[in-house]
Order: C-alpha cells, then sequence, then structure tokens
C-alpha cells in the first residue's frame, strides 16, 4: 500500500483556538485506515509551524493526498492541491469534509480536485484506496459515498451506510504530531457519533447522520490511555460528541466506571437542556458526574424566542433552558449555552429575546458561560436553505467564487450577503457585544483574545454599554476590532 498524507488546511484567518485543539475527523480517519494496512501521515497546517517543510519532503513518496476541507479552509486547501498538481502531478488528491459533503459536485469540477468524499469517510476512503492498488482500471461505481470523474463526466455515487462504532479503533495518538498534542489544552475523544433529534440547521439531520455509541467499556479503555500518556497529563478531557447523553444507561455505567477505575479527570461534553426534564438525569446521577471530574456541560440554546425555536424544530423551551442552568450549577458544573441570530424570519423581537434569555442566565451566576450569538450558516438539503433561496440568495459557485467568500471573514459566510437579514450590521456584530459586554468584567478581561490589557479594557467598557443600552447601531469599534483580527494583529479562540 503506498502513503497517503491527511492534510489539515490552514484557516482563511489565524487563531489562537486553532492552536490548542486538534482536527478529531482526521485522527479518526487516519486511525481507522492506519489499523487496516495504510501508511498514514497526518499533517496539521493550522498547528504545525513548519508545515511546509514537512510536506515537502513527505509528498516527494506519497501516492494519496487527503484534504479535510471545511469552507473557511478552501483558499488554503486551493493553494496546496495547485501546487502539488503542478509539481506531482501522479498524487491523487482527494477532498472530504463538511464543504464537499455539501457541495460534491461543484468541488469536483475543479480540476485541482480528483475524488470527492461524502459525509464520514472512513469506509469510502478505505474503499477507495484499495480499488486504486489493486487495479490500473478500477470501477468506482460501486464505491457508496464516493464522487469521481471519467471522461470529463461527474458522478456522483450513493451515501454509503454509516459505520457502527465497534468498527472504528481508538484514536491512536502516534499519528498525530507531537506539537500539535503537547500544545493541546482539551484532549478530545469521541464516545459516539450523530445525533438523533431534528434540529433544521444542523448538519447531522441534514446527513441523517444517526446516533451510534461506543460502548462503555471501550470509552474507559480511551481514558485510560489518555491517562497514561505523559503528554496529556494535567489536561482536560472533551467528550467530542454530537450528544452524550443519549443512552443514560452508558453514561451511567462510563461515569461509575471512571470513579471506580481511578480513571477521574477534568471532563465536558455536550447535551440538550430538555434531557434535564427526564426521571433519568437524576442529582445522584450529576453528583457522581461531578465526583468523576465533570466540570461543564454545553447546551445548544440557539434563540430565547419560542417562535425561532419551533421554527428550527429545536424541540426544547425557554423555561428548560433556564432549569438545566439551575439544576448544572447547583451541583458546581459550569452550563455553557450557546446562541445564533440571522435566521430567516427572524424579527428584532425575536433577536430582543435571545438577548434577554442571555441576560437571564447570566444573572443566575457569573460561572455561566455564552458563545455567540453567531450568525446563521446555511447549509443545503434543509428547509432552512431552501427558504434561504427563496428570499434570494445566491450561494457561491465553485471553489474559486467560495474562497473570495470567505475572504478575511471569521465565520461560514458574512450576513451581510444575505437579503432575509435586516439588520446584517447587528447580527455580525452582535457575538463581540454578547462575549464582552453580558458577562461580568473580569470574565470579558480573560477572554482569550490576545491583545494589550488596555485596549481590551476600552472596547469592554463600549460592549458592556451596549448591551446595557441595547444600542447596536453603528458598530463602529467593532468592525475597527474585526479588521485588526483579520490583518493579524489580534488573536482569538
Amino acid at each position: 500500500m503506498k502513503k497517503l498524507i491527511l492534510l489539515n488546511p490552514e484557516f482563511n484567518i489565524a487563531k489562537t483556538k486553532y492552536d490548542t485543539s486538534l482536527s478529531v475527523g482526521l485522527l479518526c480517519l487516519g486511525s481507522y485506515l492506519y489499523k487496516k494496512g495504510v501508511p498514514v501521515k497526518i499533517i496539521d497546517c493550522a498547528r504545525q509551524e513548519k508545515w511546509e517543510k514537512v510536506f515537502e519532503e513527505e509528498i516527494k513518496d506519497a501516492a494519496y493526498l487527503g484534504f479535510s476541507v471545511m469552507t473557511t479552509q478552501i483558499p488554503s486547501a486551493l493553494r496546496i492541491a495547485w501546487w502539488v498538481k503542478n509539481f506531482f502531478p501522479r498524487v491523487k488528491l482527494i477532498w472530504g469534509g463538511p464543504h464537499a459533503t455539501f457541495f460534491p459536485q461543484e468541488t469536483l469540477e475543479s480540476n485541482l480536485v480528483d475524488f470527492v468524499i461524502l459525509n464520514e469517510g472512513e469506509g469510502t476512503m478505505w474503499e477507495l484506496l484499495d480499488s486504486l492498488e489493486a487495479s490500473y482500471n478500477p470501477d468506482f461505481s460501486k464505491i457508496d459515498g464516493l464522487g469521481w470523474k471519467k471522461d470529463g463526466q461527474i458522478f456522483i455515487n450513493e451515501k454509503k451506510e454509516l459505520l457502527p462504532m465497534r468498527e472504528i479503533p481508538l484514536p491512536n495518538w502516534e499519528l498525530m504530531p507531537s506539537e500539535v498534542l503537547e500544545r493541546l489544552e482539551i484532549v478530545p475523544t469521541h464516545t459516539s457519533r450523530g445525533c438523533p433529534h431534528r434540529c433544521a440547521f444542523c448538519i447531522n439531520a441534514i446527513t441523517k447522520n444517526r446516533w451510534r455509541m461506543r460502548e462503555s467499556g471501550k470509552v474507559l479503555e480511551d481514558i485510560a490511555i489518555i491517562k497514561s500518556k505523559p503528554c496529556f497529563a494535567g489536561k482536560k478531557l472533551r467528550f467530542w460528541d454530537e450528544n452524550f447523553f443519549v443512552d443514560m444507561v452508558r453514561v451511567k455505567e462510563i461515569v461509575e466506571g471512571m470513579i471506580k477505575n481511578d480513571l477521574i479527570i477534568p471532563w465536558e461534553t455536550t447535551v440538550r437542556a430538555d434531557y434535564f426534564s427526564r426521571p433519568e438525569l437524576t442529582d445522584d446521577l450529576l453528583e457522581a458526574m461531578k465526583q468523576s471530574g465533570c466540570y461543564l456541560l454545553s447546551f445548544g440554546a440557539e434563540s430565547g424566542s419560542p417562535k425561532i425555536l419551533k421554527k428550527i424544530d429545536k424541540d426544547i423551551t425557554r423555561q428548560e433552558i433556564i432549569e438545566s442552568a439551575k439544576k448544572c450549577l447547583r451541583h458546581g458544573i459550569i452550563p455553557q449555552y450557546s446562541f445564533m441570530v440571522g435566521l430567516p424570519g427572524e424579527t428584532a423581537k425575536d433577536i430582543r429575546q435571545t438577548i434577554s434569555l442571555i441576560d437571564e442566565l447570566v444573572a443566575l451566576d457569573p460561572k455561566v458561560q455564552i458563545l455567540g450569538p453567531q450568525a446563521f450558516r446555511p447549509y443545503p438539503g434543509s428547509k432552512l436553505y431552501e427558504e434561504c433561496l427563496e428570499a434570494g440568495w445566491k450561494s457561491p459557485e465553485g471553489l474559486k467564487e467560495w474562497a473570495r467568500a470567505v475572504e478575511n471573514e471569521l465565520n461560514y459566510l458574512t450576513p451581510f450577503n444575505f437579503p432575509w437579514v435586516k439588520d446584517p450590521g447587528l447580527v455580525d456584530s452582535l457575538e463581540a457585544y454578547a462575549r464582552f459586554g453580558a458577562v461580568g468584567f473580569k470574565n470579558a478581561l480573560g477572554s482569550t483574545v490576545t491583545s494589550s490589557k488596555l485596549l481590551k479594557a476600552a472596547f469592554i467598557a463600549v460592549c458592556k454599554l451596549r448591551w446595557k443600552t441595547r444600542f447596536f447601531k453603528w458598530p463602529i469599534e467593532y468592525k475597527l476590532a474585526k479588521k485588526y483580527i483579520a490583518g493579524g494583529g489580534v488573536s482569538q479562540s
């Protein structure tokens, strides 16, 4: 089997967050393929300081180059793919990740792409590599989950059946560059994939990524391996699941196993607010979770507007969000809530309700954490996406147009291009005003945005005034700060 390089391209804007995390998807894919006998080399352009030198050496004897590409990574991926096509034309360029999954046709239209892997990559990538190795004229039509080209024609095969978690090995940490592991702040690992819920904006609902779990015994084995590694000493753990709490019996087994087997480690994960209304999530279980090391639970609150929560099929209520925070705080667990704004049909009243819910949560305890409100991101395949098209929005066409669209943008796309958004300046800036204005001054000052304390304090003071008065027009200071970040003067996580 010839060598495969798995590459995580740079993002369009540098952030310290990238330096202190890693690409979980590439690690899982690499671990699966390595176990199958594929020589795998992972290169992380977003986190390795001298990745160019490493890449130039490794590409010389590689046969395949796999890209994991989010939309904001397209500019970097195109530059690297162009260089490889021109200097190492024998290397097959395989694109995967969210953007290729949502836009396989236009991704394959680029002459810098040979194959596209849709959705989860393990099974499809292995079948593709095995076919390329076994035959000079492989039949790609039999590989589910693959996009490919022949004689100028593009073919998108049927979706591949999702692998059960028992077929996905535990992470092989030796595949990840040591400098990436050493800089980790929180060690990520999967105990499950997918989600059984129907949130209309979510990638999992659109791709029908059903929930699959790793058995509790394998999860405990994974934790034991992580705890044994010197490079992870003293670091926290994140169960990088879309929904950790689907099976409460399994949660109880993991938590009790951590306590019984001396695997206690500070850990965090995701949960839904309505789960706190379930009889299985008892005070005893929450207390055991705290004892095992749970210090933070992350919730997708999304909106404070009952109308918007119903529109996006969130299936939670404003009151359930409040009660989940109270219950976490009673057990000494930090609740963290993410929000979004800028959805089709959202009004100024809906946004005010989101702002008021944020205030209500923060008033419970200064420990409550708020993420966002981030601008809504339209993904193809959802009813919200169709609503965006009906409003007159046109998605960028082709990789080059996407590269231009995300240039100097902190997020997926700018709301200034969304015709349904009545106040794009507010939608664009509200995350910053919430981050620095809704919370206490000390918490805001401790933000990971890297800048002088004087500049940060001045910006916080303006944000707090805006948040208190609800006056968000003419966000001049935000535009200056955003330009400074995009220009490299500031980094943030």
